[in-house]
């Protein structure tokens, strides 16, 4: 009795090439970028016992240039807030972004928006990723979050604006500034129309 021994075919080449590569771009950008974390329920919160990271960018300076030189900000800000995440402050910015179809045509939606995590000294990108904006968010007709710092009072070393919202106020889009005084970690809330 002999037994017949059966190849099993193998795959045309061009398909294995295009599955491998395939699945090397998939692990490979599997890693690309960290997981976004929930903001903390309230401003502040998880703070090391200080409003006042060592060597921070303050907002005042960096608002008015980051949307035309960082990959953090998708279009026009719409909120800011300092957090403590993984044992390190970063800013989570709030930006309005362009919505692309798979034709890399865009889609009109308000809504769209960039979420992202940076280093509060070199505002290097940590993470980033879609969000979706508030009806607030979306409209921004009235001051820039720049023109709002300008108007917070911030200034070093106090008071530090640890938070900027955009809110709704009486019918109307506002910006919900929180301060922190630098020598106390006292908070005060604002908002400016």
């Amino acid at each position: 009795m002999s037994a017949t021994i059966m190849e099993a075919p193998m795959p045309s080449t061009p398909r294995l090439h295009a599955s491998a590569l395939l699945l090397a771009g998939v692990l490979a950008c599997a890693g690309c970028s960290a997981a976004m974390p929930s903001p903390p329920s309230t401003v502040g919160d998880g703070f090391p016992g200080t409003c006042l990271p060592s060597e921070l960018s303050w907002p005042s300076d960096f608002l008015e240039s980051l949307p035309g030189e960082s990959e953090a900000i998708g279009g026009t800000i719409v909120g800011l807030r300092l957090e403590w995440v993984d044992s390190d402050f970063v800013w989570r910015l709030r930006s309005a972004d362009t919505r692309v179809d798979m034709f890399g045509e865009r889609v009109d939606d308000p809504a769209f928006g960039r979420e992202s995590l940076v280093d509060v000294r070199t505002l290097e990108v940590i993470t980033t990723g879609e969000t979706e904006l508030t009806e607030a968010e979306q409209q921004m007709n009235g001051s820039s979050a720049y023109s709002a710092a300008q108007l917070s009072g911030e200034e070093y070393p106090s008071p530090l604006i640890v938070e900027m919202a955009r809110v709704m106020e009486d019918g109307s889009p506002a910006w919900r500034l929180t301060l922190c005084d630098t020598a106390t970690n006292e908070m005060t809330v604002t908002t400016l129309g």
